[in-house]
């Protein structure tokens, strides 16, 4: 039989709730006034019990290729970055300058 929690208690309960379905890997259904309104389910792909895949970035393996080595890579990334930081020091500079009117 299907579990089902109240949003309230459920509210409260969220961590084991998490724990409950990851371990179990039975969904639990959230209810308002008895009636469903939502669903709480086991990630898929993932056994019960079985904690996630230690690699965030497994399924975007393989689908990015570079054009270029690794060396241009991370000079393109530092002039983006350096780029950004003068961006943002002009920013606060404008911001500051608009601000920093003497009172007469």
């Amino acid at each position: 039989m299907a579990k089902s929690i109240s949003i309230v208690a459920a509210r409260r309960e969220l961590g084991r709730l998490a724990e409950e379905v990851r371990r179990t890997g039975q969904p639990v259904t959230l209810t308002r006034r008895g009636r469903a309104v939502a669903r709480i389910a086991p990630e898929p792909g993932i056994q019960p019990g079985q904690s996630r895949p230690r690699d965030a970035f497994a399924k975007l393996r393989g689908t990015i290729h570079l054009h270029c080595d690794l060396d241009e890579l991370q000079s393109a990334i530092r002039a983006l970055r350096t780029e950004f930081s003068r961006n943002l020091d002009r920013r606060a500079a404008r911001l500051g300058a608009g601000k920093a009117r003497p009172r007469a």
